[in-house]
């Protein structure tokens, strides 16, 4: 019975996360379609320059001249928010490896089967991170062909590396919506607790650079978002400290679910 509910996850699941890599991929290509115009560019670097630089800090746009670049633009104009895109997938992962299919009364069909919860955890967990990565890659297909009809100078290796990059936050996503749903009696709630989880990571960092010199900025620590790099990425590469921080977040995170899973009645 080993690898039956890993494959039937992917089986089930695969079409939505190329369905989620499509929409963000489009975002992508949009982008690579707009930025040749140098002009525009530069419109919108003396915009920038305009507004406040509180207000600037808040969206993540502390260096003017390099959002004047395509990297820069590309970070700050995609990566910044698609990680937002990015996390609710993770959301919609996480709660699908036990709370969605409870809610359903799949989960007990499941587990009349010959298999243990441990193993059904692991691998609807494995398979999920697969289906992660197959939507940055489909994601990433957008930069691919608007590269391809736009006479747009940049590399698509940088872009690769940083669309990559989104995977760490989205396990971190991942790993607490896992907890919640085991934790949580009830599917709404488990759904409220986690987009909680990410809009409240969200704007402590948006509040956070906005007001650097107060107390709320030291409450970034708390948010995800401020070891993601979306906006510095293409500019300054990848962090490698904060990728394996949030990683054994997510690892961490999910244990615990996988964890408080084995004590579950199932279907109360």
């Amino acid at each position: 019975m080993r690898g039956v509910i890993f494959t039937h996850t992917l089986r089930r699941s695969w079409l939505s996360a190329v369905y989620w890599g499509v929409g963000v991929g489009v975002i992508g290509m949009f982008i690579m379609l707009i930025l040749p115009n140098a002009e525009s560019l530069q419109r919108f670097a003396r915009l920038l320059e305009s507004m406040p630089p509180a207000l600037l800090q808040a969206f993540g746009a502390s260096d003017v001249a390099q959002l004047a670049t395509p990297e820069g633009f590309i970070g700050f104009g995609y990566f910044t928010y698609t990680m937002l895109i990015m996390s609710v997938y993770g959301v919609v992962a996480g709660l699908n490896v036990t709370t969605v299919e409870e809610d359903r009364g799949i989960l007990d069909i499941l587990l009349s089967a010959p298999v243990s919860r441990t193993q059904l955890m692991i691998e609807k967990g494995l398979a999920y991170v697969l289906l992660m990565v197959l939507t940055i890659l489909v994601s990433y297909l957008g930069f691919v062909g608007g590269k391809a009809v736009s006479t747009l100078d940049v590399d698509l290796g940088k872009l690769f590396v940083a669309s990559l990059n989104m995977l760490p936050a989205m396990l971190t996503v991942f790993g607490f919506s896992v907890l919640v749903g085991a934790l949580a009696r009830s599917r709404a709630t488990a759904l409220a607790l986690a987009v909680a989880f990410v809009i409240g990571s969200y704007f402590i960092e948006f509040i956070g650079n906005a007001a650097s010199q107060t107390a709320v900025a030291a409450l970034r620590v708390l948010s995800y978002f401020s070891y993601t790099g979306s906006d510095t990425v293409m500019t300054s590469g990848l962090a490698w400290g904060n990728i394996v921080l949030l990683i054994a977040v997510g690892a961490v995170l999910f244990v615990g679910g996988a964890f408080l899973f084995q004590r579950r009645d199932i279907g109360l």
